[in-house]
């Protein structure tokens, strides 16, 4: 009887660790998400106020896994990962733009 005590504390004490862990990880990743498209978002506005007259972007360079995706249009830019998706603005407005893990797209200054 007391191996089984122990055994259903144990579970117990389990659950209660790995659920706040749990959250953790995924706030950590959420706050990741959108620190990569802020950076994202950054590279397109120093683009604009630079030399260059284009740029290519390579989504398996910019993107985590190829569960993910950007979409630019207007001021918005929103990285995509499954079912979330992480937003940040850009100081030129753009034509849309749908940039995949495996896509390499080249941005021309007008």
């Amino acid at each position: 009887m007391s191996r089984v005590t122990l055994f259903v504390c144990g579970i117990a004490v389990l659950a209660a660790i790995l659920v706040p862990l749990q959250s953790s990880y995924e706030g950590r990743y959420d706050r990741s998400m959108e620190d990569a498209a802020d950076r994202l978002s950054f590279i397109l506005d120093e683009f604009w106020v630079s030399e260059a007259d284009t740029m290519t972007i390579r989504g398996w360079e910019v993107l985590p896994s190829s569960d993910c995706s950007i979409e630019i249009e207007g001021h918005n830019l929103t990285v995509y990962l499954k079912d979330r998706s992480y937003r940040s603005i850009v100081s030129k407005s753009m034509d849309r733009t749908v940039i995949g893990h495996g896509d390499e797209v080249t941005i021309t200054k007008r």
